[in-house]
């Protein structure tokens, strides 16, 4: 196979295979970086702005520290379900000691993520606060809703959000005490459906989001 180009050889004429067989190419200087301009200008094209990329890793990394939350959640919730004794094992000379343990089981694991928690919802309320197209707002909005705040409060009068876990912990107490109001391993599974159907709305969001090209998609 001959050539039938002689002279300076530009990528494109590669690309086409216009150029074959035994060949050294020797690009000029202006020509190789102008083709590293091109590259990254289709490289830039293809990511968006700067704002546009480090709103998008902002984006990503709210989503993924997210579900560690969640998982950090079903993962605590099942495990007092297996341990919640049941409303009609009231009278057994146990149940106090059992809710006793359960309520410090939880004391213990609720604390675990909680950075990482403050971290998700301090993130996703700077988000909101800053001008974001539509399908990024409705995707941040859906996060705050997983959960009112990450921190666990303690002035209930200035500050009344609690986590699920304080929650439930509350309702663990109070059943020591006699305030029975609701059977336990029921609300337990009801906390476990709430944040399932919570996350469903983040990935379904977070979906829309992506499929319409916001974040950089």
């Amino acid at each position: 196979m001959r050539n039938t180009q002689s002279g300076v050889v530009l990528g494109s004429s590669l690309q086409t295979g216009a150029v074959h067989g035994d060949v050294h190419v020797h690009l000029a200087a202006e020509t190789t970086a102008q083709s590293a301009v091109d590259i990254a200008a289709v490289l830039q094209a293809a990511l968006g702005s700067p704002a546009d990329v480090f709103r998008r890793e902002v984006l990503e990394q709210l989503l993924a520290d997210l579900e560690v939350v969640h998982q950090d959640y079903l993962v605590m919730f099942e495990s007092l379900l297996e341990r919640t004794p049941a409303a009609w094992e009231y009278q057994t000379p146990d149940f106090a000691a059992r809710v006793r343990a359960v309520a410090e089981l939880l004391r213990r694991l609720r604390v675990v993520y909680e950075p990482v928690r403050v971290r998700v919802h301090a993130t996703a309320e700077a988000l909101r606060g800053t001008a974001v197209p539509g399908p990024e707002r409705a995707f941040v909005d859906t996060v705050l809703a997983y959960f009112p705040t990450g921190e666990l409060r303690v002035d209930e009068e200035h500050h009344p959000w609690r986590t699920s876990g304080t929650a439930v912990l509350d309702h663990l107490y109070r059943a020591l005490d006699g305030e029975l109001g609701q059977e336990l391993g029921a609300l337990v599974a009801a906390t476990l459906a709430l944040h399932r159907q919570r996350w469903l709305e983040v990935c379904r969001s977070y979906a829309a989001l992506r499929l319409g090209g916001g974040a950089g998609a």
